[in-house]
C-alpha cells in the first residue's frame, strides 16, 4: 500500500505529489486468549461506549459493565458467544488537496468478511448479513456512506459530546466529513464492530515466559511483526518489551513488575507513536489514536501484546472503497488481552471464597436509589459506598478480573470439569455480571 509523505510530521493537509484527495485511516483489532492460546469469545462487552448519536444496527439500550446486565454491547447482543474480536473505532480522515474540486461528493464503503459493522457515525446503509443470529467466518458486514461531502463549513453541525473516546479522534488537522441529506457532521467517518475471527498470532504461557507465533494457515504473515509485550500493574505502573523477530515464533519472558515506583508509560507512548508514524498515519493522529484508546490500553490492568497488523490482512478482512481517486493509508494495531497472573491469583481467591460470600442479591433490586442512576455510569462497587456499605469481597475480586472477566468466567465455565466449581461460576455471574447469563447446556 502507498505511504502518504507529509510536507510536516505535524498532520498537515497537503501532502507532496499526491492525488486530489488523501485518507488516513487507524483502529485496533482486538482479541483475548487463553494460557493455552486458546481464543475466548463473549469478549463484547463495554467499557468505553460512544454517544448516544451514534448510529446502531440494533436499535436498543447500550449499558456499561458498571450497572446492571446489558443485554446489547458494542452494538451487539450481549457478551455473544460467537464474538471471538472487536474491531474498535476505526476512524477515517480526509485531506482535500488544493486541486480537489469543492463541490465533489463522494461515497465511501467498507465490508467486514467474518464480523458486523454495528455502530457507525454519519449515518450509513448498512448490510445486517444474518445479524443478530450466528456470526461466522462466512458473515459478510457492510456500510455505505453515500454523497458525502468534504467541508469546514459544516463545523458548526458538529454534535456535542463528553466522552473521551469520542473527543480525542477530533484533535487531527482533518476536514469535516458532512452528510447534506441527514445534516450530520463530524471530523472523521467512525465505524466499529465485532467479528469471528482469530487473531493471526497465538500467544501460549508458561509461568512468566510468552510463546508467541503465527497462526497455521496464515497468508498474510511469513514472520512476526513488530511486537510489544505490555504489563500494567494494579498500581498503574507500565512495563513493557518490544521484540522485532525475523522468524514465525518467538519465546520472550513477561517484562518483570519491577521494585520502583517508575513507570514506562512514556516510553511505550513514544515507540507506539513513532511505529504508527512510520507505517504513514501523521503525528496528531498517532497521538489521538493513543489518547483515544488511553484507557484499555496503558490504564487497565493486565497483560497485553499489541503488533502493527500488515496492510494486506487489514486489505482481506477490512475491504474498503471510495467513489474518487484517493491516496489511502491503513493502519491498524491488533491486540492480544492474556489473562495476567494477578487476574489467576483473583480468579482462584474468587472461586474458593465460602458459599456466604454469596449469599447476596444485585444491590439494584435492593434500592431504589439505585434503580435511578442505572445509566449514568456508576460501578456496582459504587453502588455500595454511595449506601454506606461495605464492599464486598466476593464483588472486589470480581472487578479485579479486568475489563473481559465475564468472557473469563463463561470460558472457565465451558472448559472447566468440575461441577461445583461451574456452579460457583453461574452464582458470580448472576449476581455481578455485566452480561445476562448466557451460558450453553451442559455438556
Amino acid at each position: 500500500m502507498k505511504v502518504i509523505l507529509a510536507i510536516a510530521l505535524t498532520g498537515a493537509a497537503t501532502v507532496a505529489g499526491a492525488a486530489d484527495l488523501v485518507v488516513h485511516e487507524w483502529g485496533t483489532f482486538t482479541s483475548f486468549q487463553d494460557a493455552n492460546g486458546t481464543t475466548i469469545a463473549g469478549i463484547n462487552v463495554d467499557d468505553e461506549p460512544v454517544p448516544k448519536f451514534v448510529h446502531r444496527l440494533g436499535d436498543l439500550p447500550i449499558f456499561t459493565p458498571q450497572s446492571i446486565p446489558a443485554t446489547w454491547s458494542q452494538g451487539a447482543p450481549r457478551c455473544h458467544p460467537d464474538v471471538t474480536l472487536r474491531l474498535e473505532t476505526p476512524v477515517l480522515y480526509f485531506y482535500p488537496q488544493p486541486s480537489f474540486p469543492e463541490e465533489q461528493a463522494l461515497d465511501v464503503s467498507v465490508s467486514f468478511n467474518g464480523g458486523w459493522l454495528t455502530e457507525f457515525f454519519p449515518f450509513a446503509a448498512a448490510e445486517r448479513s444474518s445479524f443478530p443470529g450466528p456470526l461466522k467466518q462466512t458473515t459478510r458486514g457492510s456500510l455505505r456512506w453515500s454523497r458525502l461531502q468534504l467541508t469546514a463549513d459544516a463545523a458548526s453541525m458538529i454534535p456535542q459530546t463528553g466522552e473521551q473516546v469520542w473527543l480525542a479522534p477530533r484533535q487531527v488537522q482533518a476536514t469535516v466529513v458532512f452528510d447534506k441529506e441527514r445534516q450530520e457532521a463530524e471530523k472523521y467517518l467512525f465505524y466499529r464492530g465485532v467479528g469471528h475471527i482469530d487473531a493471526p498470532i497465538v500467544i501460549r504461557q508458561q509461568g512468566e515466559t510468552l510463546a508467541i507465533s503465527l497462526r497455521d494457515g496464515q497468508k498474510f504473515l511469513t514472520q512476526l511483526p513488530p511486537i510489544w509485550i505490555v504489563r500494567v500493574e494494579p498500581d498503574g505502573r507500565v512495563r513493557y518489551r518490544r521484540v522485532s523477530a525475523t522468524t514465525a515464533s518467538i519465546t520472550e519472558s513477561i517484562p518483570a513488575a519491577g521494585t520502583t515506583s517508575a513507570s514506562d508509560l512514556d516510553a511505550l507512548r513514544r515507540e507506539l507513536a513513532q511505529a504508527l508514524m512510520s507505517e504513514g498515519l501523521f503525528q496528531d493522529e498517532a497521538q489521538a489514536m493513543l489518547a483515544t484508546w488511553k484507557l484499555s490500553y496503558f490504564d487497565s490492568e493486565g497483560l497485553r501484546v499489541f503488533f502493527v497488523l500488515p496492510h494486506s490482512w487489514t486489505d482481506a478482512h477490512l475491504p474498503l472503497a471510495i467513489s474518487v481517486p484517493a491516496d489511502i493509508t491503513r493502519v491498524m494495531l491488533g491486540r492480544v488481552e492474556i489473562v495476567s497472573s494477578h487476574q489467576r491469583q483473583a480468579l482462584r481467591r474468587l472461586l474458593a471464597l465460602p458459599e456466604a460470600a454469596f449469599d447476596l442479591q444485585p444491590i439494584y433490586h435492593e434500592s431504589e436509589a439505585v434503580r435511578r442512576r442505572l445509566d449514568d455510569g456508576t460501578s456496582h462497587a459504587d453502588f455500595y459506598r454511595m449506601l454506606g456499605r461495605e464492599v464486598p469481597e466476593a464483588l472486589q475480586l470480581y472487578d479485579s478480573l479486568g475489563r473481559f472477566r465475564d468472557a473469563l468466567l463463561a470460558h472457565e465455565w465451558r472448559t472447566g470439569t468440575d461441577e461445583a466449581q461451574r456452579q460457583r461460576i453461574e452464582r458470580i455471574v448472576a449476581l455481578f455480571g455485566s452480561c445476562v447469563p448466557d451460558f450453553p447446556a451442559a455438556r
